[in-house]
């Protein structure tokens, strides 16, 4: 009897599917836009307060990202941080691995920009990489998000207006935690709008076209980013 059930275990042991948990690839979908137009590279826009605005870099961090299942559970993303490219296609598809026999996507928690035990863990691989143009130093760290570009508004050489955002350090820690209610159907990805006019709608050129360090205008900033972000239904 014992040999038989050896070989029951074991046969189950090797049988396809077995112990595992039937996970599936769940989509986060980054969606850029001005209003209502696409972002794209070296197109002009209007801001709100009739700004012509022209983007020429637009990159940030999105951390410890999380979705809030339907039945309370928390399923997290195994990678730490994402580098996003607004101008780079490839990095505004996000995949994050979910059991599909879980209950439906709730809410999708994430951070903008990059916690503060990151930023003193030192060098760091991958996304997190100094050398992705994304880190100061270690006295100040992580640029959580760089948006740069031009417009005939700024009072600066050849218009340009630049702003890097971070700081990890109270009372100027730079970090903007998200949530973002999912209210449709069970589904298998999510978009997630990214609207560059409301950010700007906050903005006056003529007093404020630089911000490069931590600081009280790099969090105010930061709360200006945390109103581009929501759940967006595309059209089919």
């Amino acid at each position: 009897m014992n040999k038989i059930l050896r070989c029951l275990i074991l046969a189950c042991c090797f049988c396809p599917g077995y112990g595992q948990n039937h996970q599936q690839p769940f989509e986060i979908h980054i969606s850029p836009v001005f209003a209502s137009a696409p972002l794209v590279a070296g197109r002009w826009y209007l801001s709100p307060s009739g700004d012509s605005i022209q983007l020429t870099n637009l990159r940030f961090y999105l951390s410890d990202i999380q979705l809030e299942l339907s039945n309370g559970q928390i399923i997290s993303d195994p990678q730490k941080a994402h580098l996003i490219d607004i101008f780079e296609p490839s990095t505004l598809q996000l995949s994050i691995p979910v059991d599909s026999q879980n209950a439906s996507i709730k809410s999708l928690h994430f951070n903008l920009g990059i916690d503060s035990t990151t930023n003193v863990s030192g060098a760091q691989a991958g996304d997190l990489d100094p050398a992705k143009g994304m880190y100061w130093s270690w006295q100040s760290g992580y640029i959580n998000l760089k948006i740069e570009g031009i417009s005939p508004k700024c009072n600066t050489r050849k218009h340009a207006f630049q702003y890097h955002i971070g700081g990890y350090l109270q009372p100027n820690r730079a970090l903007r935690k998200i949530e973002l209610h999912v209210n449709t159907t069970p589904q298998e990805e999510i978009f997630v709008k990214m609207d560059l006019a409301t950010f700007f709608s906050n903005i006056n050129f003529t007093t404020l076209s630089q911000v490069m360090t931590p600081g009280s205008n790099a969090m105010k900033l930061a709360n200006y980013c945390t109103q581009m972000f929501s759940i967006h239904a595309p059209k089919k």
